[in-house]
């Protein structure tokens, strides 16, 4: 049993009441560290997870995340919690807006949980999860989750609702009840909530508003999806309507690997299949996928943009793994922003076309691979990739990237035609970590003779959209500064590489 007594005791309210120096003495351990990243989000210092509050408001997009800054503080151990605030103009280029949503009232005050945000008028509606623990005389300890709201308006300063939304769970669930996901449907809000059965089961269920009041909630009911027994708690759930699907992300704890699948902690992936029926709240949808087949990918969250795009960014990491940033007090960065496209009853990912803005030096790319051939870069480590790969009279294609000058370091993707698989590894990446979950990941794809291979190299992550983006692997990496060269290597004949290079 966790001694909530002794974790709480060194909690604060607001990083205001942390004496500067011991925030500067962390900022500047975390600004030491080699593996710092050059165009993903980080924080300054401690613990960053979940995205939240994803959304467009007063010409400005806003993402929060969230933000425990002394996580890896030891002397004195202190404890804050919320979220921390960015906002821009074009999704790369982000500002620091500071500390938003900190865990200072009675409906918060064991942690600012996760949620989402809903331009109401002139104004951001902010819905989330205010964790809280009950004690009785028995040192028995009982979680109390609260949903809270928040406005934050034109000068981004907010203002919390004094009364919870909604008390406590659902009547047949555990006291594992977060991240509302807000949207509007007709004239009424609704929020979806990941839980847990009593029968320790995950689930989703819904909560509703009538009108543009958002002070007065009700406990709707339970999403009725074909899976009954999936997990043991869903996290982070988003439901959208996208090119006439339903489409239901979420994070499921607790699934067991099964072939090549399912192999990282936890999971984060999808349903799509009908609208959702608002009355019923019956939503008919075909198999789980998985979002992203690499290591490192959790708490997905989406928006849509003025323009219509629905725009995904996700947690680039994963709970109970210790990355090798934690020696420098900080662990958690966001993927890159992505678009999501439906085809075919698939989810599509694509690099959002504002990282084109990233782009610097660009070289082409006309090569064919037999044996081991270097392909010619300006060395710098980070990069973007964009190549069409043609293995037509070639059995497997593989592509070494961030190596060192002998090619005994690298990141490795191989693209097996045969097997109509693509692998990556990690296993002679740099630094090693979470071996103990695998080194290798694995899907199958349908190709024909070419496969189009879109990659994002930071200094310490790789992203690869494979395909039309119906495979994406997101690993965190953590190689050293020799390690600048991209290799390629034919198996089994020749393979055609054209392309472009960009320095990022």
């Amino acid at each position: 049993m966790v001694n909530k007594s002794a974790q709480f005791k060194n909690m604060i309210k607001n990083i205001s009441q942390v004496p500067e120096d011991i925030i500067r003495e962390e900022e500047k351990l975390t600004a030491a560290s080699p593996f710092r990243q050059k165009f993903h989000i980080e924080p300054k210092s401690g613990f960053l997870n979940d995205p939240n509050g994803f959304s467009f408001f007063n010409g400005k997009y806003h993402l929060f995340y969230q933000w425990t800054p002394l996580a890896f503080k030891q002397d004195p151990p202190i404890w804050h919690h919320g979220w921390y605030h960015l906002a821009s103009s074009d999704l790369i280029n982000w500002e620091d807006m500071g500390p938003a949503i900190e865990s200072d009232t009675e409906l918060d005050k064991h942690g600012t949980y996760s949620g989402s945000a809903i331009v109401i008028d002139d104004k951001l509606f902010c819905i989330y999860t205010g964790n809280t623990w009950t004690n009785t005389q028995t040192d028995d300890w009982q979680r109390l989750p609260y949903q809270v709201g928040a406005w934050m308006d034109e000068n981004n300063q907010f203002k919390k609702i004094d009364n919870p939304l909604i008390i406590d769970t659902f009547a047949d669930c555990t006291g594992h009840f977060r991240d509302p996901k807000i949207w509007k449907h007709a004239n009424d809000y609704y929020a979806i909530l990941g839980a847990q059965r009593k029968d320790l089961t995950g689930t989703a269920k819904i909560i509703k508003s009538e009108g543009n009041d958002l002070t007065k909630w009700e406990k709707y009911g339970e999403l009725k999806t074909n899976e009954d027994n999936f997990g043991y708690m869903w996290e982070c759930p988003d439901y959208f309507e996208l090119n006439g699907q339903g489409v239901l992300l979420f994070s499921p704890q607790g699934l067991s690997p099964k072939d090549d699948y399912y192999q990282n902690v936890y999971q984060t992936g999808y349903f799509i299949g009908e609208l959702l029926n608002y009355e019923t709240l019956d939503f008919k949808h075909g198999q789980f996928h998985e979002l992203d087949a690499g290591f490192d990918f959790y708490a997905s969250q989406t928006m849509e943009a003025p323009d219509g795009r629905r725009i995904m960014i996700a947690w680039f990491g994963i709970s109970e793994i210790d990355y090798p940033t934690t020696k420098y007090h900080y662990s958690g960065c966001l993927t890159i922003p992505r678009e999501l496209i439906v085809e075919n009853h698939q989810l599509l990912q694509q690099p959002i076309k504002e990282l084109e803005d990233l782009r610097k030096n660009e070289m082409r790319t006309d090569i064919i691979i037999d044996s081991e051939t270097e392909i010619r870069t300006s060395e710098k480590i980070t990069q973007e990739l964009d190549f069409n790969i043609d293995l037509s009279s070639a059995d497997s294609f593989i592509l070494d990237l961030r190596a060192n000058q002998d090619n005994t370091k690298h990141t490795r993707l191989i693209i097996d035609r045969l097997a109509q698989s693509c692998l990556l590894s990690r296993k002679e990446s740099g630094v090693a970590f979470a071996e103990k979950y695998g080194t290798e990941r694995r899907r199958k794809i349908k190709f024909e003779g070419s496969l189009h291979v879109h990659i994002f190299i930071d200094v310490s992550s790789i992203e690869i959209f494979i395909g039309k983006g119906e495979v994406v692997f997101s690993a965190r990496i953590f190689p050293d500064d020799s390690q600048t060269k991209i290799f390629a290597q034919s198996i089994g004949g020749k393979s055609h590489v054209t392309g472009k290079i960009w320095d990022l």
